[in-house]
């Protein structure tokens, strides 16, 4: 059996060596430690010579996508893409844009097809488009 002493010292020397292992042991460290940029030194956006000409955006600019299923606006007529009283869906499609299209509101569009669930379009559906 070994003696008290010598267990205590490979204990100590074990945990000695864990805990130099963990702290990165006591070589030199190539970046400086404790010292901050000085912001001096830091680049910055450069602020500009004068600020940029305002733009007024007066009520009735803006047109309404309808995006959100509700009421858009016609713009007028139908396209190239939708004649006739069908229209093929096709990827990215969703009941407003098939609306602006088409020359109806999205509502009609939805109220032409009752079935129809605008969140679960696919490629290839046929629509009935209203006139």
């Amino acid at each position: 059996m070994l003696p008290r002493n010598l267990i205590s010292a490979i204990v100590c020397l074990a945990v000695g060596a864990a805990l130099l292992a963990a702290c990165g042991g006591g070589g030199t460290s190539s970046t400086p430690g404790g010292h901050l940029t000085d912001p001096r030194d830091v680049a910055t956006a450069t602020p500009w010579a004068e600020p940029p000409e305002v733009t007024f955006i007066e009520p009735g600019q803006l047109t309404p996508t309808g995006a959100t299923g509700g009421e858009s606006t016609p713009t007028g007529g139908a396209t190239e893409e939708c004649k006739g009283d069908t229209y093929t869906v096709q990827s990215g499609d969703v009941p407003s844009t098939i609306a602006e299209k088409c020359g109806v509101t999205t509502q009609a569009l939805l109220d032409a097809n009752p079935g129809l669930d605008p969140h679960n379009l696919h490629a290839g559906d046929v629509l009935n488009i209203p006139r």
